[in-house]
């Protein structure tokens, strides 16, 4: 009995001496399935972060177009406000006058009325008594007569006075009120420039050494085209009267059929992947695939009203059409035109190259309607623009 006894205790120790090894393995393998599942959730963080880290980018892009667009609408305004308290002044100055002349006016008037009414009414009867003869009646009654008539017409000058006083002093006030929407709006801006400047420099705070570098090159773009919009401002604001008329027809094509590339389309209007650091994702014109030292020739007779380089657009021309019409020409090697010189339409302009940011030789070419960045349109879509058949690579 009691060796039964110690067999079943036997076989009862070999039997967990077996089970132990495998229980511990399939310990092992829980564990290796517990790391695999957290490496997988680290990679799903990883790409999470890195999606992020390209939101973050796209955001900051957002808002240096919203910054952008700030800018332009404040500059508009602040050219607005000037413009309006310059029409203050002049409507100012002319109501001064005005109401100096009516006052005049109305004196002479009442002095004319305080003689007549101190000599009394002359009759027919007293100019005829007082006439030695027939001739002196009727040189005496023309004289009576001139002098009615001159009364009416200081009563009728005095009445235009007035009015022309009463227009003044509403356009004045309808400048005052013009004036005061505009600083609330200038205000408006300012905050929303404000608040998306410090919203941009949170999100780049967030970005690491390699895309705060690249940021870096994007600010300094923009900061170029800044620099450059408030030059076009000047020059535009000078050429508004020296330039102007209608625009019928279309635009011509800025490059020969006899070129090579002249019809490829590399990079079109829109949204875009940057092709080099710095260069815009939002492409605000057309690329052309020419090579350097292709002539480039101007779409339309116009104006230039830049013959100029930057950084970002290399050596570029911008020209001013007739109808708030504008193309502009970039990443030149050379121009043959300067600023303030009048073009024809066919007229050679410069020469395609591969200056300021670009990813390799091409024309970039833009239609605007105004001469400020963010007015740019498709050329490829609008009918403004004569195209020949064209080739996408």
């Amino acid at each position: 009995m009691k060796r039964k006894i110690i067999c079943t205790i036997l076989a009862i120790l070999l039997l967990l001496t077996s089970i132990t090894p495998v229980i511990g393995a399939a310990s092992y393998q829980d564990q290796i399935d517990d790391v695999e599942g957290k490496l997988d959730d680290a990679e799903d963080e990883k790409n999470k972060v890195t999606s992020q880290k390209k939101d973050t980018l796209a955001e900051i892009e957002d808002l240096d177009e919203s910054i952008m667009k700030y800018q332009k609408e404040i500059s508009d305004l602040q050219d607005e406000i000037t413009k309006t308290e310059n029409n203050i002044k002049i409507r100012t100055k002319e109501i001064e006058e005005l109401q100096q002349e009516l006052e005049e006016k109305q004196e002479l008037l009442k002095d004319r009325l305080v003689a007549i009414y101190e000599e009394g009414q002359i009759t027919f009867l007293d100019v005829l008594l007082s006439s030695d003869s027939i001739w002196d009646y009727f040189a005496m009654e023309v004289r009576m007569q001139e002098m009615a008539e001159a009364d009416n017409k200081e009563m009728d000058e005095i009445e235009e006075k007035s009015k022309q006083v009463e227009k003044a002093k509403n356009e004045l006030e309808q400048n005052k009120a013009k004036l005061n929407s505009n600083k609330k709006d200038l205000e408006s801006k300012e905050g929303s420039l404000k608040i998306a400047k410090v919203s941009k420099q949170a999100k780049v705070d967030t970005l690491s050494a390699e895309e705060k570098k690249l940021q870096k090159q994007i600010d300094e773009y923009n900061a170029e085209i800044a620099r450059l919009e408030k030059l076009i401002r000047e020059q535009a604001n000078k050429a508004s009267d020296v330039y102007s008329g209608s625009f019928s027809g279309t635009l011509g094509w800025p490059l020969s059929n006899k070129s090579s590339g002249y019809n490829i389309i590399t990079s079109t209007f829109g949204p875009r992947s940057a092709p080099v650091a710095g260069a815009s994702s939002n492409h605000r014109g057309i690329d052309i695939a020419v090579g350097i030292g292709t002539p480039v020739y101007a779409s339309a007779d116009g104006y230039v009203l830049q013959a100029t380089s930057s950084s970002a657009r290399g050596k570029f021309i911008l020209i001013k059409h007739a109808s708030d019409l504008y193309t502009r020409y970039q990443h030149l090697s050379s121009y043959s035109v300067s600023t303030g010189q009048y073009v024809k339409r066919g007229q050679k302009i410069g020469n395609s190259g591969n200056t300021g940011i670009g990813s390799g030789a091409h024309l970039h070419f833009e239609i605007l309607t105004t001469p400020y960045y963010m007015t740019e349109i498709n050329p490829l879509t609008c009918s403004l623009l004569s195209k020949p058949k064209l080739i996408y690579h």
